[in-house]
């Protein structure tokens, strides 16, 4: 007996230890596509709740609607998981195949921001097309097409990119369209985002350093000259290294915005429970809502929000790294250019404030009220997805020799 009750507990053991064996490890659970989801829909909440709580006082203050921004925003935000779903039914080939169509589509657009009567003036800037009550940034498309249009040229001339100059001066003319379009209107913030994506697929395609550092450092004379001569820019520039000098003046956001920080220490203040949304801040629920949430949920929640971010960041850059091991190489480009354009968004609106950058309109993504930048930035994770879709198995031997020309 008791040799069977012995043979009776080992067998439960092997049986025990056999399914626990079988079950999937955690890494093989963890996807690229899971986390990205999961990292999402998280940040989704959280900026919902927080544009909720940033911009009832405003709301009520300027149109007598406390629920106005939130109301707009969850309206952008159901066209935006529209436009996820969408996306995702888009074949990667039919976006390649437009996309000297889609470059014209935004200089046409970005011409139209600065033509009396439909362009919308905003504190000196016109950077809206106002439709219907609503307003549409075409700089926030311009990133997106322009990252699109660099990883599909790069693969095209993709001879003409590491061995001679003609790839080199080929990809200037659209890039420098599209920055001039939006230098006057002017927007430095999206044209930076628009060098650096398009200068890190460039690089990534294997562009020889010599024709990298010419892109660069044209880049940043393009930035310091664009900074010198205009006398608003150079204040930014100067005013954020001591944000106290000019307290009622150009320091008094980024001021308002330490004082945020400072009042939500570890914990925060309590959702809620901001007085810098009383006004104080201004419009503090667009490119300052950092700062209202980390007054109101302190050190912790804006651990909690980059590490949410990070993840988002990491699992694009994933998809992008698996498609170009399989050898889809203008997605994998794509991929790893829109991980370029989140994650710049996140380190200048991060920056800004906190203080250790100078003050510049990028919102903060899936965080900041916005619509047009809401909507892009879903509809590019729909083309992730769509990335992460196609590119599972690796391209055929034959596929890339006649996209390639091979």
């Amino acid at each position: 007996m008791a040799l069977e009750s012995t043979n009776s507990v080992k067998s439960k053991l092997h049986t025990f230890w056999q399914r626990l064996t079988s079950l999937p490890s955690l890494a093989d659970e963890l996807t690229a596509r899971r986390l990205l989801i999961f990292s999402i829909v998280a940040l989704l909440c959280i900026g919902t709740t927080m544009i909720g709580s940033a911009s009832i006082p405003y709301g009520d203050y300027k149109y007598h609607q406390p629920l106005y921004f939130i109301t707009r925003h969850l309206i952008y935000l159901f066209i935006g998981v529209f436009a996820v779903f969408l996306t995702m039914k888009v074949p990667l080939k039919a976006w390649f195949a437009q996309t000297f169509l889609l470059w014209f589509i935004v200089l046409i657009l970005l011409i139209m921001v600065l033509l009396p009567g439909i362009g919308a003036d905003v504190n000196g800037s016109k950077r809206w097309i106002r439709l219907m009550g609503f307003t549409f940034q075409p700089s926030e498309f311009a990133k997106f097409v322009m990252v699109l249009f660099t990883a599909d040229y790069v693969v095209r001339r993709e001879d003409e990119i590491r061995f001679s100059w003609s790839g080199f001066f080929r990809l200037l003319g659209p890039m420098v369209s599209v920055l001039f379009m939006l230098l006057l209107e002017p927007d430095l913030g999206a044209s930076v985002v628009v060098v650096a994506s398009m200068m890190a697929v460039f690089f990534l395609a294997g562009a020889p350093i010599r024709q990298f550092g010419v892109l660069l450092t044209g880049a940043l004379i393009a930035l310091v000259a664009a900074i010198v001569f205009e006398p608003y820019r150079l204040r930014r520039l100067t005013s954020f290294a001591n944000p106290w000098d000019d307290e009622l003046g150009a320091d008094y956001q980024l001021k308002q915005s330490l004082i945020a920080f400072g009042r939500g220490e570890i914990t925060g203040t309590g959702l809620g429970h901001s007085v810098q949304k009383l006004s104080y801040l201004p419009e503090a629920h667009t490119d300052f809502l950092l700062a209202i949430i980390g007054e109101e949920l302190g050190f912790v929640g804006i651990a909690c929000l980059f590490s949410l971010l990070f993840i988002m960041v990491i699992s694009c850059m994933r998809i992008g790294h698996r498609a170009l091991v399989n050898q889809h190489a203008s997605a994998g480009y794509l991929a790893y250019g829109i991980s370029v354009i989140f994650l710049l968004q996140i380190l200048v609106n991060g920056g800004m404030n906190m203080g250790l950058l100078p003050t510049k309109g990028l919102t903060l993504p899936f965080i900041s009220y916005g619509g047009t930048s809401l909507i892009m930035s879903l509809m590019m994770v729909g083309v992730l997805l769509r990335i992460d879709q196609e590119t599972q198995k690796p391209k055929p031997r034959s596929a890339r020799d006649a996209y390639l020309g091979g």
